[in-house]
């Protein structure tokens, strides 16, 4: 599955391109010489200041304050290098596609999202954990797309890939363009047989699954959610066989149990089936002519170093030297 490539730590990154791009007109004081907060009471009226500004207060611990200008100045000491390099790397690969006439379309985005979003149970679910996790809205998710593709895109250029190359490139990886089954699952775990049973019992006279599994099952992961266990693969790992076996062999809306597990007594309803990863014969083949070309490429970081290079990339500022 994809991933954002970050250099250090991602929202970090984030939070300083943003706090630069806030600082308009300012000229940053370098990083080696960011102060303390002060620890002066906060004279009247310096908690707003021109929005945006150096001098504008961003929080206070008693009767210390910690500016804007003073978090600026730490985020670049600690971090400083690694956001010059993204940002740097961001204008190059840019002007290179630009000068190459390489061009991102919209439906390689969304084939990219819907690739990175498999496994999250759907696009919103996939955008949730990415401002969850990275603190990336949709748009920097989609520009991170963007990049990752441009950069490839450079990577790839100028190889020949023949048919034959591409022929023994799906035999050798059969499993990236096979459809995946993906079940949804929900569970109830209880210790002893008798109590599955006895839920059993209480499903065929038409008890709601969701509130027996809040009000029984020993899992307190998934109790609380219904015993929702999402959009699962067929051969997930982290979800036992017995469960997965039974589950395949049943028809939507309907349960089975009970099933030994290694976690005890379990009872599964089947709520959705699909096939994922799908293809026409066609797209497949492109797509894995693009997956062998990448695979004889150049690496990535390889790549970016060679187009700051070319672009004779350099940091003026000594103390944001990588």
């Amino acid at each position: 599955m994809w991933q954002t490539k970050r250099l250090g730590k991602p929202i970090v990154l984030l939070a300083l391109t943003w706090a630069l791009a806030a600082e308009t007109g300012c000229t940053a004081k370098p990083a080696h010489t960011a102060e303390p907060p002060g620890t002066e009471p906060i004279p009247s009226g310096s908690m707003t200041g021109a929005p945006g500004g150096a001098g504008d207060t961003v929080a206070i611990v008693g009767e210390t304050r910690i500016t804007r200008r003073q978090l600026l100045n730490a985020l670049l000491d600690s971090y400083g290098e690694q956001t010059v390099r993204m940002m740097m790397l961001r204008v190059a690969v840019q002007k290179e596609t630009e000068a190459d006439g390489i061009s991102i379309s919209d439906e390689a985005v969304e084939r990219e999202l819907r690739k990175a979003s498999e496994g999250y149970g759907s696009l919103e679910a996939f955008y949730a954990a990415r401002q969850d996790q990275l603190g990336m809205s949709r748009e920097d998710v989609r520009k991170d797309l963007v990049y990752k593709l441009q950069l490839e895109a450079l990577a790839i250029r100028g190889i020949n890939v023949t048919e034959t190359d591409v022929d023994h490139y799906m035999s050798d990886h059969p499993e990236a363009f096979a459809p995946r089954s993906e079940l949804k699952l929900s569970h109830i775990v209880v210790e002893k047989q008798k109590d599955a049973e006895r839920l059993l019992g209480l499903l065929e006279q038409g008890e709601d699954f969701a509130q027996l599994a809040a009000s029984d099952s020993k899992d307190a992961e998934t109790a609380e959610g219904g015993g929702d266990l999402g959009w699962v693969e067929s051969d997930d790992p982290f979800v036992a066989p017995e469960l997965l076996e039974a589950a395949s062999k049943l028809e939507i809306g309907e349960a089975a149990g009970p099933i030994r597990t290694d976690a005890g007594y379990e009872i599964v309803l089947l709520s959705g089936r699909r096939d994922e990863g799908e293809q026409e014969p066609q797209a497949e083949r492109d797509e894995a002519k693009r997956q062998y070309a990448l695979s004889v490429a150049p690496s990535l970081s390889e790549v970016e170093q060679s187009l700051l290079d070319k672009y004779g990339a350099r940091v003026l500022d000594g103390a944001l030297q990588f």
